[in-house]
């Protein structure tokens, strides 16, 4: 128990990270081969605390990060948010589900979900769901190639493709704050409202 307990403390803070943390999968591995941890309980435990982690990300996103968007901007993603949980209330959590069953970050979308203040619940359960799933086959099909636990974040900080990969999410959530929402989304709903001009006018 001691040492789920310390695993699962050691995903919870490693989700609360916005970017340049190793894949959540890569530590259970690792600490299963390190600490001898059953696989079952590591996986089950390392979810629970990965969803966790990312609730955070995304509350920190929601009360610290709209600070840097103008006023507009918050409005417009608040607004996408509030037509999503009311359009598509099971679509986010089931992409949500379908994207934790691969190795991608998932630290932009909680960011983003943060920013866009959606209902954080259906998506944390999918989310949890999903690496519920996938977390104990990656343990079961991947080995440690590392001998200390500093070398998980070191590889991670000089491997190119994931650094990329991260930059590349990365400039999709700051596209993602500058997307004219009402434009695009009104092309497909006339009915989605359009930004007030009140917030317009104290952004100018």
């Amino acid at each position: 128990m001691p040492d789920i307990a310390l695993a699962m403390l050691v995903v919870f803070i490693v989700n609360t990270m916005p970017a340049l943390m190793p894949p959540t999968w890569a530590i259970l591995t690792f600490l299963h081969f390190a600490l001898g941890v059953p696989a079952w309980p590591l996986a089950i435990g390392g979810a629970v605390a990965a969803a966790a982690g990312r609730s955070v990300l995304a509350l920190l996103a929601r009360r610290y990060g709209t600070r840097a968007l103008a006023p507009e901007r918050r409005e417009s993603i608040a607004r996408l948010g509030r037509y999503l949980d009311a359009r598509a209330r099971w679509a986010a959590p089931l992409a949500m589900l379908i994207y934790s069953f691969g190795p991608i970050p998932s630290n932009q979308l909680f960011i983003a979900a943060g920013l866009a203040r959606m209902k954080l619940p259906p998506i944390t359960l999918a989310f949890l769901g999903g690496r519920l799933l996938s977390y104990p086959l990656w343990i079961g099909v991947a080995h440690t190639a590392v001998d200390r636990f500093d070398e998980l974040f070191i590889r991670h900080l000089t491997n190119l493709p994931a650094l990329l990969l991260e930059g590349l999410l990365i400039g999709l959530l700051v596209l993602f704050t500058r997307i004219n929402w009402e434009d695009l989304v009104r092309r497909f709903d006339p009915s989605y409202p359009a930004l007030s001009s009140a917030v317009t006018s104290r952004a100018s």
